[in-house]
């Protein structure tokens, strides 16, 4: 009787241990995408390209900048940008853009997997504090001495027609009253959400016969016991 229990609690055991192995390879899958970065652009009076820009459908690229093309509105230390697969990032150092009394120790966009974010490090326009961390397409407008309303957009998201995602860190508009107007597009990044790639299914093999939670009926064993009395 000993025996015939002990065959039927193995059986069991193997059976929850295969389907838990079977669910932990299916799980596993890869994403692709595609992705772009600029650390800086400017349409307008002044015009600055997207700089440095980077683009990615495969493998990491990389692109930095320590001077920007000599300009009256925008001075700064470095950009930097990076793309690949399905995730990118750019970010300015010590930006400050002279007329919209803007200036910011650090402007940070990151987008990954379709989902976008951006973080400011001791960013402030006419003496007024920029949040950190702000919600998407947060609009703060702002009385500049000289050039006169300032519109400001910060962690500006745009969903692209291709199903991709925009966030610029800070979007900057000014001189509108005047007719002049300039636009300023700092650390902007572009990602889509990816494809995941359907995961292998593995080879049953013959200990993976027995259907999940259902044990196989014990085989009696027959032996002769002693019988005293």
């Amino acid at each position: 009787m000993r025996l015939m229990t002990l065959t039927a609690s193995v059986a069991i055991a193997g059976a929850i241990a295969v389907p838990a192995a079977i669910a932990a390879t299916a799980s596993a899958s890869t994403t692709t995408g595609t992705a772009s970065a600029f650390g800086l652009s400017a349409t307008g009076l002044v015009n600055l390209p997207q700089t440095p820009a980077v683009t990615s459908s495969s493998g990491a690229h990389h692109k930095s900048l320590v001077q920007l093309p000599a300009n009256p509105l925008v001075k700064l230390k470095v950009l930097h940008t990076s793309a690949s697969g399905s995730t990118s990032r750019a970010s300015v150092v010590d930006l400050q853009v002279v007329k919209a009394a803007l200036s910011a120790h650090l402007i940070t966009a990151k987008c990954v997997g379709g989902e976008g974010s951006s973080h400011l490090v001791k960013a402030s326009i006419a003496g007024h504090r920029l949040a950190a961390d702000a919600a998407p397409n947060s609009t703060v407008n702002v009385p500049v001495q000289g050039v006169g309303s300032v519109s400001v957009v910060l962690n500006k998201q745009v969903h692209n027609s291709d199903g991709s995602l925009t966030v610029t860190a800070v979007e900057v508009k000014l001189g509108l009253a005047t007719g002049k107007a300039q636009t300023i597009d700092i650390s902007s990044a572009t990602c889509s959400a990816g494809q995941a790639t359907p995961p292998q299914q593995p080879t049953p093999t013959p200990s993976q016969s027995t259907p999940p939670g259902q044990a196989p009926v014990p085989t009696p064993v027959n032996s002769d016991l002693p019988v005293t009395g």
